[in-house]
């Protein structure tokens, strides 16, 4: 989990919208890789243990399994989608789009990678940060500039689009039903890319230089 990055993450339960305290015991060069996040509001504890960390609610009931994409646009096609000509901010890649994650890296200019819910075999290397979830994403409303999902579970769409800054950009299976706050863009076969409209509370923005 990228240092910078947990400023941006919010406790998923029930409650008013808080920063995490971070407890790390391991970091590598600006990562955490091992530690914990805890919520100054409900007291709750999130494990991260190898650069990954869980704030899937152990009571909740287990999510339906999703609709997953069965095909995934390229990686240049994704940073065209999503507007990535700068590194400021942070990209929110949902499920199998954490696929492209290490494509995305190699292109100039590209922003910190936040990887929810990647599938078992993509590893969380230099750049990347990684945490699972439940259906809402434990990000900050309006905080990352642009936010890929890869099915089309209504809560998760639209805790994406809450999540996704005024103006940022918001990747989903074209079968997914478009949340209120969003105006399309495009779509094709596969996808449809949207952009914010109402304005979200409490942006923050990172910029990060790398090297």
């Amino acid at each position: 989990m990228f240092i910078e990055l947990v400023d941006a993450l919010r406790c998923p339960r029930p409650h008013e919208e808080s920063w995490l305290v971070l407890s790390a015991t391991r970091l590598e060069a600006r990562h955490v890789r091992e530690g914990t996040l805890g919520c100054p509001v409900c007291h709750a504890e999130y494990p991260i243990e190898g650069g990954v960390a869980d704030f899937r609610v152990k009571e909740r009931a287990t999510l339906a399994p999703s609709e997953a994409m069965p095909e995934l646009p390229e990686a240049e096609e994704l940073a065209a989608m999503l507007g990535l000509t700068d590194p400021l901010g942070f990209v929110v890649l949902v499920g199998a789009w954490a696929r492209r994650a290490d494509a995305l890296l190699d292109l100039l200019d590209a922003p910190p990678l936040l990887l929810v819910d990647p599938p078992a075999d993509v590893p969380i290397g230099p750049g990347l940060s990684g945490l699972r979830a439940d259906a809402a994403l434990p990000v900050a409303v309006g905080a990352a500039r642009g936010v890929a999902v890869d099915d089309a579970e209504a809560a998760r769409v639209e805790s994406a689009a809450r999540t996704t800054r005024a103006g940022g950009r918001l990747v989903a299976p074209v079968h997914a039903a478009l949340p209120a706050g969003v105006r399309e863009l495009a779509r094709d076969a596969r996808v449809w890319v949207a952009e914010r409209e109402a304005t979200p509370s409490a942006p923050i923005t990172l910029h990060v230089r790398r090297g």
